[in-house]
């Protein structure tokens, strides 16, 4: 469920209502020193505040869990967040489960209760806690979420499948001539969870979303490194651009010279997330300065093959705004043709 070690629970009813235990915490949850995750359940503030949203839910999912009945499992948004997968919305606050006694989605405050039966290939158990597999969370929330939420969670799912195929690992860059069995190895492993996705919506219950969840599937990529890359594509998509090819790499007589994000013919498309230059880790040390000159000399580089003419950089802000990144798209020769829904 998590790298990160979550903090200890402590449940009112371990002591009583009325003990002074639970008076205790009450106290101390005005004082600040506890946080109240779900009614009766309490955290240290200091071990909440250092949490990220997503650990804060899983918190929140082992604290309404407590409160369920034995095998009840977590569903939708909950579970995307116990896999780990990418999301649009985030992590959210409530807790969604599965509920195979209703027959409507039945909403409170702080739990959300999913109609729907699993069959049992559609649950596994992530450190403890009852979930629904990677494959029928995605097509859950592919068959009632935004095509952007399905498509980011897909991508999650067919990038794992080939992450646990071995085709993505610590042997980059490879020669150029184990290239293109190295893609089709990512299609292939790509390929065997579409297959199972395709398989989980057909036993699914019912057609309301079926279409678009189809839609997700045959969209979805393995070649997504990030959710931004997931969003950029779809954004690239929507305003009408050719289908790009996908981390493509570009050599020379020195080896790899640059594995790019978005490749139309000779015209490459780079997303930069914020990460790259504001995150110490990611850039391996080096000052943003540093990282920004790196950046150059690679462009020189991929230019000097000859396979490419033109670049053009984006950042989360102009996929936001599409007009922003339509004219980058423009700009580096790339026609933009109007798309019916």
């Amino acid at each position: 469920m998590s790298s990160e070690p979550l903090p200890a629970i402590t449940f009112v009813s371990t002591h009583g209502t009325h003990s002074r235990e639970a008076e205790a915490l009450r106290r101390d949850t005005r004082r600040g020193l506890v946080v109240r995750v779900h009614p009766g359940a309490y955290v240290p503030s200091e071990d909440w505040t250092r949490l990220s949203a997503r650990h804060r839910q899983l918190v929140r999912v082992r604290a309404v869990l407590a409160g369920l009945p034995p095998g009840t499992v977590v569903s939708h948004e909950s579970a995307v967040a116990v896999h780990g997968l990418p999301s649009v919305r985030g992590a959210g606050t409530r807790v969604h489960v599965l509920d195979p006694r209703r027959d409507r989605v039945r909403t409170s405050e702080r739990v959300v209760r999913h109609p729907g039966s699993t069959d049992a290939g559609d649950v596994v158990e992530v450190d403890g806690v009852l979930t629904t597999s990677e494959a029928r969370t995605a097509i859950d929330i592919a068959r009632g979420r935004s095509f952007a939420d399905g498509v980011l969670c897909t991508d999650g799912v067919l990038r794992r499948a080939a992450v646990g195929a071995g085709c993505f690992g610590w042997r980059d860059p490879r020669p150029q001539d184990g290239y293109e069995e190295h893609r089709a190895r990512v299609e292939r492993a790509a390929n065997g969870a579409r297959h199972e996705l395709g398989a989980r919506l057909g036993s699914t219950t019912g057609t309301r979303g079926a279409e678009a969840a189809r839609r997700v599937v045959a969209f979805a990529s393995p070649w997504s490194e990030n959710g931004g890359e997931s969003l950029c594509r779809i954004a690239l998509h929507e305003l009408g651009a050719p289908p790009p090819g996908l981390q493509v790499e570009f050599h020379d007589a020195r080896g790899l010279a640059g594995r790019c994000d978005f490749v139309f013919g000779s015209s490459v498309l780079e997303f930069d997330g914020k990460v790259k230059y504001d995150h110490e880790a990611v850039r391996g040390g080096l000052a943003p300065s540093a990282v920004v000159k790196a950046e150059k000399a690679r462009e020189r580089r991929l230019m000097r093959t000859g396979q490419v003419t033109r670049i053009g950089r984006c950042d989360a802000d102009d996929v936001r705004d599409r007009t922003s990144l339509a004219q980058i798209v423009r700009d580096i020769g790339v026609p933009l043709r109007s798309r019916r829904s």
